[in-house]
């Protein structure tokens, strides 16, 4: 539990400090409890402080939900530019390997990541920095995608290959009656055969016509 004097102390114009400290302590509770166990009342009590001074800092509990997946995708965009930056060679199967590794351990992450896509739904203030988090992110795709030799400026590509082992890990990171290692193992080949037909399926004329004929509906504008 967060000691009262860390959320207490800080002067009342600190409120981007105080919005942080609520943030932490949210995504400490992702990694404990199921994502629709968590209310605001176990928030504002593993910070020390009342439900009901919460909602100075986030209107609502989705609000504070989505800002704790901003900042843990920015987490996982830095991340990765310095995985792509420290890796010589850097392969396509090498980004799609180590995406679905930090996916499988990182349960806040898949947790707020499956409420979003079920959700859909955030305040405008919200969808636009949200956007812009995932315009980086697959900024980070396409720098992957041109390295592997596969040379387009259409964004659909990275919305493919992003999408794909997202839902090959919405489909088998918690599959019954499987053991962890079973799933990881599993979901490792099913990312490289992804990254194995993404590669010689584009590099065909008909993916190449796609290329310049498509452009993505659904991009973080």
């Amino acid at each position: 539990m967060y000691e009262n004097s860390k959320f207490s102390k800080l002067k009342e114009g600190e409120r981007e400090a105080r919005k942080e400290i609520l943030i932490n302590a949210a995504l400490d509770l992702f990694d404990k409890k199921p994502f629709d166990e968590i209310g605001v009342r176990d928030i504002a009590a593993a910070v020390g402080v009342s439900p009901a001074s919460m909602y100075r800092y986030f209107p609502s509990r989705e609000d504070l939900f989505v800002e704790a997946f901003i900042k843990d995708l920015r987490t996982i965009e830095k991340w990765l530019d310095k995985l792509i930056q420290d890796t010589e060679d850097f392969t396509m199967e090498a980004f799609a390997t180590a995406l679905v590794t930090h996916l499988l351990k990182s349960e806040p992450t898949f947790q707020m990541m499956s409420y979003l896509m079920i959700k859909g739904k955030m305040s405008p203030n919200l969808l636009k920095r949200y956007n812009n988090v995932q315009r980086s992110l697959l900024n980070k795709i396409d720098s992957v995608i041109d390295k592997a030799g596969i040379h387009t400026d259409n964004r659909l590509f990275s919305h493919v290959l992003y999408a794909s082992l997202n839902g090959i890990l919405m489909t088998f990171r918690n599959y019954p009656g499987r053991s962890k290692h079973d799933i990881e193992k599993h979901v490792h080949r099913l990312a490289s055969l992804l990254c194995k037909i993404f590669r010689y399926g584009v590099a065909s004329p008909l993916f190449d016509e796609l290329s310049h004929k498509t452009k993505p509906q659904l991009d973080a504008h």
